[in-house]
């Protein structure tokens, strides 16, 4: 596995491997991205700055449903300018290569507090600057609940194609670090997005994947909340493994409308190698991980690395871009699809008649004479459900010729 070339390139920077902190609470101090380091991550994103003092700056309040494989939050620190830029110089003295990119969000009246704030940033000693187009806890969230914001910040800026490149145009012009804008999928044009900040100079682009979202609500209490010292329900920032189709999804669409090119940085509900993988063969350069370093911290990833060259090793590729974009030619339109003939088919011997696919719904096929499952192979569609509610796999689809 000495072949085995695990960096990738982003701009003028070199990232050892292709994972990165994304921005969030695992990244707020210096101890915190040193331990990162130590856990072999390429690249920290620190947690958001906003300029002026932090926009909607409260204790943070999470939850981690764990049978849901889902985590959610509502109020969150930031950090103020102050306090962002003295954990860049802190950690630029205390760590010996990771990659330092804070992350950041004026909330001024005026576009180029933007390009001050970076400027600052880029002599605090950053590697790069990342652009907060992302987070719907912001203006996003005020505005879906029926608030006026004078100013859009994260997600409504990031989904705002005319205001959008001005800013990044704004940041590119004040520093000479690589820019990367973190873009929302909210709104249904994270595509379109991505390409208008490539245009205004971003050296890269990438998917926060985060939705917007109410938890589960007890209809027995429903004026009660899940959340622990907290009052009331209000629109929480979801993520977690549960989202990762819809984030493969982004970065599918990114790679698709940008083309070969430009760097794209995949989010979403990489937890593991496989997530990983996935997200650099629908079109990601790079992963940011964030809500599985807070439920895991960092050690987990060497594992992961190790288990990434061998996969490379055994599969015949020797850089990450070798399988980057792979599945893009394997997912058609559904105009394109190519669905083969078949029926449904029972093994009586593994069957003990439990009733589970006599319950399908939609199924007109399926038949419990004398408590024994008969499918009728004639007017079975072949939609394969049962095969999937059988808790003894005697169930199997048999093609048909054509």
């Amino acid at each position: 596995m000495d072949s085995i070339n695990l960096s990738v390139r982003l701009g003028p920077l070199t990232l050892a491997n292709p994972f990165i902190v994304g921005s969030g609470p695992t990244v707020r101090t210096v101890d915190q991205i040193r331990a990162a380091e130590d856990g072999g991550w390429a690249a920290v994103c620190p947690k958001l700055t906003v300029d002026p003092s932090p926009y909607l700056s409260q204790p943070p309040r999470y939850r981690w449903l764990r049978r849901q494989r889902l985590h959610i939050f509502t109020a969150e620190r930031r950090l103020t300018p102050p306090e962002g830029l003295r954990l860049c110089e802190e950690a630029r003295k205390a760590t010996r290569g990771i990659l330092i990119m804070p992350n950041i969000t004026y909330d001024g009246e005026d576009y180029e507090g933007w390009g001050r704030l970076a400027k600052r940033f880029e002599d605090a000693g950053a590697h790069a600057i990342e652009l907060n187009m992302c987070c719907p806890n912001m203006s996003f969230n005020l505005s879906t609940t029926g608030e006026r914001t004078a100013k859009a910040t994260g997600a409504s800026l990031g989904s705002d194609l005319v205001e959008l490149p001005k800013v990044v145009k704004l940041v590119v012009e004040a520093t000479r670090l690589p820019v990367i804008v973190k873009l929302t999928p909210e709104g249904g044009r994270i595509a379109q997005a991505a390409f208008q900040s490539l245009a205004a100079g971003a050296a890269a682009v990438g998917g926060v994947a985060n939705r917007l979202g109410i938890p589960d609500i007890d209809i027995r209490n429903p004026m009660g909340t899940i959340y622990r010292l907290q009052d009331s329900i209000t629109l929480g920032c979801l993520s977690g493994p549960w989202i990762r189709p819809l984030a493969l999804r982004d970065t599918y669409e990114m790679r698709v409308f940008l083309g070969k090119e430009p760097f794209v940085i995949g989010s979403g509900g990489v937890s593991d190698l496989t997530s990983a993988v996935q997200q650099i063969m629908v079109g990601a350069d790079a992963v940011w991980v964030c809500t599985e370093t807070m439920v895991r911290g960092f050690a987990w990833l060497p594992k992961v690395l190790d288990g990434l060259r061998a996969y490379m090793s055994e599969m015949g590729y020797s850089r990450i871009r070798d399988f980057r974009d792979l599945l893009l030619g394997n997912i058609k339109s559904a105009s394109e699809l190519h669905i083969r003939q078949g029926h449904a088919e029972v093994d009586l011997a593994k069957c003990n008649a439990c009733g589970a696919c006599w319950k399908v719904g939609h199924c007109c096929s399926i038949t419990h004479p004398d408590d024994r499952t008969t499918i009728n192979t004639a007017t079975c569609f072949g939609c394969s459900t049962c095969v999937d509610v059988c808790p003894r796999d005697a169930i199997a689809m048999v093609e048909e010729p054509d």
